[in-house]
């Protein structure tokens, strides 16, 4: 009998584990990104500082040996450095970037200030080197809302700069350094490992290491009427401090997308690879993550296209007949097919379990003899001492 509850109770934690593995398959989100972009918006602020995170990670494959190994072996550097407020070169970058929103994105915001952050660290191995790139960007955003909201209207709020790709170098003065782009990967090896530079040049591999880090073109790639969309209608009094309100809650949506779901499906890194021949042969790649955004606004945000270019509208209250909800961008039909899968995968389950009991409760109670045991006469440790006398 404890031997059919046993069987039992292994097939309800077989159960168990099914059903978790069916929730983290489902809730199963790619870590990181070659752009990870946060923005808070306020309808009554001037200014913003959205944050652009941009991120790439090279390696240098040495595992047959070779100059590069030598070259490499036991080398840990790390370049970090924060853009002086004072650098006159933040002008022309600037300046630049106004350029790029306004003709390129065709935003009717500007940049007024930036902030950057800016890290490059090789991690070498046995077998291969890394090079991460990482760059925290952001900039000041200023009139971005295109119309304030009034009783009757909702405010319109211009998100066109969230694609903002900088093609041109970026260039920062560093101590003891002098001018250094921080927008090109090539520049950290020129200026920490020359050697490795020597080896680079002209090489195929070279021209993956002159790719700009600083692009956002994969935010601007899918529409945001098909990210995902949730409101929350209390946000705490704290969170809501962030856009400009004091002392009271109010209504807070969300967009957001770069996540593996249902919806969007998988979201997979990009790879690029190539070779660099010398005295042996070095394999290189480059990876980058799949971008990810998040935007938040007071109000009820809805999302209106015009001239083919998108803008938010946010208003206090709930537009009448609009489809303005908590579920997200999910259409019905799909919550529904997901109610639905769920409930099939619950009735299985059930059928399978009351099958397996039936299965048990026929084969009717084990009245074989219990088994017989043998048991060997436990001595006390002492008696040892007994013995030996």
């Amino acid at each position: 009998m404890n031997t059919k509850k046993q069987k039992l109770g292994r097939y309800k934690n077989l159960t168990y584990l099914l059903i978790l593995a069916i929730v983290i398959v489902t809730g199963f989100i790619s870590p990181a990104n070659a752009v990870d972009f946060v923005a808070q918006l306020s309808t009554t602020s001037h200014t913003a500082k959205p944050t652009f995170q941009f991120e790439r990670t090279y390696v240098i494959d040495y595992s047959q040996g070779g100059e590069i190994k030598n070259m490499l072996n036991g080398k840990n550097i790390t370049m970090t450095f924060h853009v002086n407020p004072s650098d006159p070169m933040k002008t022309s970058l600037i300046r630049n970037l106004d350029s790029e929103i306004i003709g390129n994105l065709k935003s009717a915001s500007n940049i007024t200030d930036v902030d950057i952050t800016y890290e490059a660290t090789l991690y070498p191995s046995d077998s291969q080197a890394r090079i991460d790139y990482k760059i925290i960007f952001v900039p000041t955003i200023s009139n971005y809302v295109l119309r304030p909201a009034t009783s009757d209207s909702a405010a319109i709020l211009d998100t066109q700069w969230r694609g903002l790709t900088v093609q041109d170098p970026v260039l920062i003065n560093i101590p003891n350094y002098g001018p250094f782009d921080i927008n090109s990967p090539i520049d950290f090896i020129k200026k920490q490992l020359p050697d490795l530079y020597d080896k680079l040049k002209g090489s195929n591999a070279e021209n993956l290491f002159e790719i700009p880090l600083m692009s956002s073109n994969d935010l601007m790639s899918d529409p945001i009427s098909k990210w995902q969309h949730l409101f929350d209608p209390a946000y705490t009094i704290v969170d809501s401090s962030n856009l400009g309100y004091r002392g009271q809650k109010v209504v807070v949506s969300t967009y957001a997308t770069g996540e593996s779901n249902i919806s969007e499906g998988t979201m997979y890194p990009i790879v690029k690879n190539s070779d660099l021949k010398s005295d042996v042969d070095y394999p290189v790649s480059y990876t980058e993550r799949a971008s990810s955004a998040s935007i938040q606004i007071d109000g009820y945000v809805a999302v209106t296209n015009i001239g083919g270019i998108e803008y938010f509208g946010a208003s206090p209250q709930p537009p009448q007949g609009s489809g303005i909800s908590s579920t997200g961008n999910y259409s019905a039909q799909v919550i529904y097919s997901m109610t639905a899968f769920a409930v099939v995968i619950a009735v299985g389950i059930f059928w399978w379990s009351s099958r397996v009991s039936k299965s048990a409760m026929k084969r009717g109670k084990d009245t074989s003899p219990p088994p017989t045991f043998q048991y060997e006469t436990r001595k006390h440790w002492a008696d040892r001492f007994e013995n030996d006398k």
